[in-house]
């Protein structure tokens, strides 16, 4: 859904439809790969746990990394619909 629906979903110019699908895959990975590190981030914060706990990828960080996609990619969305060029 967050790398597919949501850039269809944003090709509402009809000359940057395909610009538009790639810069959302861009966003999604790149939001993706940041949010998975700042939970595993503040994972370690919360529990103390600094020492030799390297950030463990598991189902329920995947899944919570593609909330956090899915966050940033309705906030840019958003502006993109409030936003204009006057």
């Amino acid at each position: 859904m967050v790398y597919v629906g949501f850039g269809f979903l944003m090709t509402f110019l009809r000359a940057h439809s395909w610009s538009s699908v790639a810069f959302n895959w861009f966003m999604a990975a790149w939001a993706f790969l940041c949010s998975s590190l700042w939970i595993g981030f503040w994972e370690r914060i919360w529990h103390s746990d600094f020492e030799h706990h390297p950030i463990e990828l598991s189902i329920r960080w995947i899944i919570d990394a593609d909330f956090g996609a899915a966050t940033v990619l309705i906030t840019m969305g958003a502006v993109l619909g409030k936003v204009n060029a006057y």
